[in-house]
């Protein structure tokens, strides 16, 4: 997959978009946001600026080395990596900050990160003796500030220079790190990250499935590597420096409807939820299932869908809790007809009521109108057909545990016609 989903060209954009922009993204990087125009004022089209792609720079003097990625650890997509700094250099041009960079032709790519799960990558770039990383998404792009100083973590010269609201946590590592650990901790619980340093400038990035500005982190060597200092730290990792240019360069042909039910939850789910969704407002969304003090709703954006559930009943019935997932089979799974993954709310081990509803949730041709499904022994249900995306929630009685238990399908269009007969997992 290709991150050009054949979009119109860049369409100015009012103030107040871009100023909205700006705003959102400092909140995904971290820092509190600054407003200057009511977010009622704002169109939905404006949220299509929010996501992002970033480019950070930082001053780094050493002897030149290898241009390409020379690492083991590490590897260069040149497909993925040459659009991705020409958007970033166009975003400084439109902006007249090209007199803080480098030329684009000094821009030498050191290395990609690309995960499949998510259409965020990030491009490790060195430009004479400046390095940056240059993320993007399916829609925007943004620039640092060259001269912001990076802000170490005390002790060490370890540094964020790059910090996205899609999870990418990008820097500079200290020079005794071969290898480091980026520990992460949100209001969900705590993890830890084991993260290769490049060694060609001391580079890291990770890309996470939590939004920093939801998570704090801290930073040690690897245990057991050389040099690496065991017994001290973790180190507090410090927020990166603001960028300096935010564009949406990339605006799709219509702007999903969020006046809905379904969009109105939509919206809440993701942006309470501590996962990010890269470029959430260019998604349409689909089918809404509702329970309990529960909702569960599914969205696509091209090849791609996302599946967001929440509410009260979710886990103590005290707050309010969500959850984002992303599909991780996009690119494994290109079939027209597969299952999403969703969790079970209410779930007495999730600190529910123990009347836990899971919902079935999946996705279909946007010519479906029909979705047959037959659980075994009778158990047939017609499920909620919206957009290309189906959700029903799994009769009670059927048993998850067997990992070989089949689901019958049928999808038809409006006038009858079978698009599509066979049999998806359970679970």
């Amino acid at each position: 997959m290709t991150d050009d989903l054949g979009l119109p060209g860049r369409r100015e954009l009012p103030p107040e978009v871009l100023d909205t922009l700006r705003m959102s993204l400092r909140e995904g990087m971290g820092k509190p946001p600054r407003r200057r125009w009511p977010v009622v004022a704002v169109a939905a089209a404006v949220v299509l600026v929010l996501a992002g792609a970033l480019v950070t720079t930082v001053l780094i003097r050493e002897p030149d080395g290898p241009a390409v990625a020379s690492d083991p650890d590490f590897a260069l997509d040149l497909p993925k990596a040459i659009p991705a700094m020409d958007r970033c250099w166009a975003a400084i041009q439109k902006q007249n900050r090209t007199a803080n960079f480098p030329a684009r032709d000094e821009w030498v790519p050191q290395f990609t990160v690309a995960p499949y799960w998510t259409p965020v990558t990030v491009v490790a770039v060195k430009g004479g003796d400046k390095v940056f990383f240059c993320e993007t998404t399916l829609i925007t792009v943004t620039v640092s500030d060259p001269a912001a100083a990076p802000l170490y973590a005390t002790g060490t010269k370890t540094a964020a220079l790059l910090t996205s609201r899609y999870g990418t946590v990008a820097g500079v590592a200290d020079p005794g790190w071969e290898k480091m650990v980026i520990y992460s901790r949100t209001a969900d619980g705590t993890g830890s990250t084991d993260v290769n340093v490049f060694r060609n400038g001391n580079l890291f990035v990770m890309i996470s499935q939590s939004i920093p500005s939801r998570t704090t982190y801290s930073v040690g060597p690897y245990p057991g590597a050389p040099g690496d200092g065991s017994g001290v730290g973790p180190y507090a990792l410090r927020p990166a420096p603001d960028p300096a240019v935010t564009d949406i360069d990339r605006i799709p042909p219509s702007v999903p409807a969020r006046d809905t039910p379904a969009g109105e939850f939509f919206n809440t789910c993701v942006r309470g939820a501590t996962e990010p969704l890269p470029d959430e407002d260019a998604y349409e969304v689909g089918t809404l299932l509702e329970g309990d003090d529960v909702k569960v709703v599914v969205a696509r954006l091209g090849d791609r869908a996302a599946v967001c559930q929440g509410g009260l009943g979710y886990h103590d019935g005290k707050s309010e809790y969500y959850r984002v997932f992303q599909d991780m089979d996009a690119r494994a799974d290109p079939r027209p007809v597969r299952t999403l993954f969703a969790e079970t709310l209410g779930a007495a081990e999730q600190g529910g009521s123990g009347r836990g509803k899971t919902p079935f949730i999946g996705i279909v041709p946007q010519a479906a109108a029909t979705v047959k499904l037959d659980f075994g022994a009778g158990r047939k249900v017609d499920a909620v057909v919206t957009a290309g995306t189906f959700a029903v929630w799994r009769p009670e009685d059927v048993n998850p545990a067997d990992p070989n238990a089949k689901v019958g399908i049928v999808v038809l269009d409006a006038a009858g016609k079978t698009l599509h007969q066979g049999t998806l997992p359970l679970s």
